[in-house]
């Protein structure tokens, strides 16, 4: 009775703010705004999706059709509407002559639309970015003191060995990602390691960000945050301090040699009632993340993941 009284005092004030928040999230957001910045948001985001085909374990050929004329119809567009010179334009032509030059390669023939559609947007190429690549296990894992070269050497890797990864490393990828801080110190973060096979299938039926290859990681770990260490006007912070976990945790994950891949956890309410009966976490927590984990084989591909340039994401003022 006294979470009753205490629920209904707070509701009012939770439901104007939530509806707000709600209202300028949406406003604001490319469901509704649809300018030079969604566009090209938009664009990087299918450019990812193909470049990840193109690094697939077990590739097959002529894959992505629609993915990769939608590609070529918006680079046509914004080309003419806003120059090529943007590096999301020009990340998406590179992408369109890989996947192009993968096909001849292996002599196979693609439609004579899409053939015809790559050879036009190649005309407007102005510069080189990030192709997606091979490497090795211990090109990918090479040891260095400098925080700076380790960083830029993290990347999400979608090949797993049949090697199991020992419990203890990962647990002491954990302890490692501890380090990470949280708002006055709540370290309300949990992590849930899914590692039978039958767990490992049911989990990932339910977050269905993974065709190809997710099957074949060792473990799939969960992140979730308690909102029990929080109130519920201050609840989208729960959310910061997963992030900032997530992010050392990935961190540890590669300093200990492993691989790993990120997947969203964007779950229908039905869904995270599914995912807690199989998990077993608590009602007051909310999945943030998983991530996939497994050893890595001898070789192995990985995407270029181009990003924008550093100078338009920050400001001095």
């Amino acid at each position: 009775m006294i979470e009753i009284i205490r629920a209904a005092k707070h509701f009012l004030p939770f439901l104007g703010v939530t509806l707000l928040k709600m209202w300028h999230d949406l406003w604001y957001s490319s469901t509704i705004k649809r300018g030079q910045k969604e566009n090209l948001a938009e664009l990087m985001v299918a450019n990812h999706t193909l470049e990840k085909g193109l690094t697939m374990p077990k590739r097959k050929l002529g894959f992505g059709y629609p993915k990769v004329r939608g590609i070529i119809d918006r680079c046509r567009k914004y080309i003419k509407d806003y120059t090529p010179n943007h590096i999301e334009i020009q990340c998406s032509i590179d992408i369109l002559q890989q996947y192009y030059n993968l096909h001849i390669d292996n002599r196979f023939e693609l439609p004579d639309d899409i053939v015809k559609g790559i050879q036009e947007v190649l005309k407007s190429k102005l510069y080189d970015t990030k192709l997606c690549y091979e490497t090795t296990k211990s090109e990918f894992f090479a040891p260095t003191d400098n925080f700076k070269d380790f960083a830029l050497s993290r990347h999400s890797v979608r090949w797993y060995s049949d090697e199991k990864v020992p419990d203890e490393t990962i647990i002491n990828a954990i302890h490692l990602a501890q380090t990470a801080p949280s708002a006055c110190n709540r370290q309300e973060i949990k992590v849930y390691v899914i590692a039978t096979d039958e767990k490992k299938t049911e989990v990932l039926k339910l977050q269905r960000g993974h065709t190809g290859w997710g099957h074949q990681a060792d473990k799939i770990l969960l992140i979730t945050a308690d909102m029990g260490h929080w109130q519920c006007e201050n609840r989208t912070s729960a959310f910061l301090d997963a992030g900032i976990f997530t992010m050392n945790l990935l961190y540890a994950i590669h300093y200990y040699g492993i691989c790993a891949c990120t997947l969203n956890a964007h779950l229908s309410i039905k869904k995270q009632k599914q995912l807690r009966s199989i998990v077993g976490y608590s009602e007051s927590e909310i999945p943030a993340v998983f991530i996939s984990i497994g050893n890595a084989p001898e070789k192995f591909m990985i995407t270029g993941s181009q990003r924008v340039e550093y100078q338009i994401i920050h400001q001095i003022i």
